[in-house]
C-alpha cells in the first residue's frame, strides 16, 4: 500500500491579511484535479466566488464542521 507523505497535506486560513484562502483556491483550480476541503465555516459564496473554475475539478470533496451560517444552510437545502 502507497503512503501519503506529509507533504500532501496543505493548510490554509484566512490569518494573512493580505493572502486569503480565495485567493489560493482560484490559483491552485487552475492546476488541480480536486480539492478536498476540511472547514468549520462554510458560505456557499465560496464555491461562487469559483464560478468557472471549480466546475473544472474532476471532484470536491468538503467537509464542514457544525457552524454553518444561515445562508449556506438555507440554499442547500432548497
Amino acid at each position: 500500500m502507497t503512503q501519503k507523505a506529509g507533504g500532501d497535506i496543505f493548510i490554509v486560513d484566512n490569518s494573512d491579511d493580505y493572502w486569503k484562502v480565495i485567493q489560493y483556491l482560484q490559483e491552485w483550480a487552475q492546476i488541480a484535479h480536486a480539492f478536498d476541503i476540511a472547514t468549520g465555516y462554510f458560505e456557499i459564496g465560496a464555491l461562487l466566488a469559483l464560478d468557472g473554475m471549480w466546475q473544472q475539478l474532476d471532484k470536491i470533496r468538503i467537509l464542514m464542521g457544525v457552524a454553518r451560517l444561515y445562508y449556506s444552510y438555507h440554499h442547500m437545502h432548497l
